[in-house]
């Protein structure tokens, strides 16, 4: 019978900061490490949306339904409370088709009859109550949906202080690399508060124009974009590359298997299950549902972990979780393989690599 290492045991000196800590860990050191401070357990004490947390995705309009259904899908199957997509009127009914599992709520436009200020109140109530929010998933290029995401981003920063995590993939990460605006409100976000989940083409659309707006920088990491940006990002490719503003290099890498078949929603249920991780670890450290003597039992006292720890562990269990179900589906599927195959396996993923 195998013997159990304790983290004490291992090479890492747990007492150095965690920042720094971090990239010494193995793969499964990393899951562990996230088991313990990140996710909250379950204790019949907590009512819904207390632990599991509430997130909000925005985006899905008349031409793209599929991305937020993904994206939120994700998000509900990794155990989060309640879920909520914001989307065009011409996408909700669709979207509400495919499950009734999420609130779909038709906000994001306004119909001829009306103003988008009416909306917005009811947006506004809404995110009063939301945890996470995840922008640009079937969000298109329309001026009017671009317009209102721009408002939502500035409303989380002035009505909740920028506390409110905000992860900005699709055509959200077009938004910011158009619009100066944008990209300065994402600026004044506290650090870790901004997750940026761009694929190669929406890195150096990004990277490209911020060289434009500051000094020259010949670097192409995506530390040039965290810096400047104030924000976190997770550069997509072959292997999934985290960096933080306060790093000049990367942080954390994920290089588990993936699937050698990519499918385009993929990115969108990365950005659900980041979500929902975000979501869970807001409850730890900025709610701190657990009490003193439950957090001791949970274990890992002993490191030390700020805010932006706490945002980078979620995004490799984002990435973690969403490589293993690309294995899995590709693995029964092969060339059949589709994004259902991979998003459906969500769930048994998180089961499978954060056991009860």
């Amino acid at each position: 019978m195998k013997r159990k290492v304790t983290w004490k045991e291992t090479s890492v000196d747990w007492t150095e900061k965690t920042n720094a800590m971090l990239p010494k860990l193995t793969h499964k050191e990393l899951l562990k490490l996230t088991k313990a401070r990140c996710i909250p357990p379950l204790l019949p004490r907590f009512y819904k949306g207390q632990a599991g947390g509430r997130v909000c995705i925005i985006g899905g309009c008349e031409d793209y339904t599929g991305a937020p259904y993904f994206s939120a899908n994700a998000t509900a199957l990794m155990g989060c409370d309640l879920t909520h997509v914001i989307c065009d009127k011409g996408a909700a009914t669709v979207i509400k088709s495919y499950s009734p599992n999420l609130m779909v709520h038709p906000y994001l436009r306004p119909t001829s009859s009306s103003s988008f200020n009416e909306y917005f109140e009811k947006i506004k109530g809404l995110l009063q109550r939301i945890h996470v929010v995840v922008i640009g998933p079937g969000l298109g290029r329309d001026q009017e949906m671009l317009v209102s995401v721009k408002r939502i981003i500035k409303f989380i920063l002035e009505e909740h202080k920028g506390m409110v995590p905000i992860v900005i993939d699709a055509d959200g990460l077009y938004l910011v690399s158009q619009d100066e605006e944008t990209r300065d409100l994402l600026k004044q976000f506290p650090k870790g508060r901004i997750i940026l989940t761009p694929n190669v083409v929406e890195f150096k659309r990004i990277h490209d124009v911020l060289k434009k707006d500051g000094p020259n920088d010949e670097e192409t990491t995506g530390s040039v974009i965290a810096k400047r940006l104030n924000c976190i990002v997770v550069q997509k490719g072959r292997e999934d590359q985290i960096f933080t503003p306060d790093s000049n290099s990367v942080i954390l890498s994920n290089n588990c298997e993936g699937s050698f078949k990519r499918v385009g929603g993929q990115g969108d249920t990365l950005s659900g299950t980041i979500a929902c991780m975000l979501a869970f670890s807001r409850t730890r450290y900025d709610f701190k549902v657990c009490t003193p003597e439950e957090e001791e039992k949970l274990g890992h006292q002993d490191v030390k972990m700020e805010w932006l720890d706490y945002v980078a562990l979620s995004c490799y269990a984002g990435c973690s979780v969403t490589r293993e179900c690309a294995r899995l589906a590709f693995k029964e599927t092969g060339r059949a393989m589709q994004t259902t195959d991979l998003n459906d396996r969500v769930g048994q993923v998180f089961a499978k690599l954060f056991p009860l």
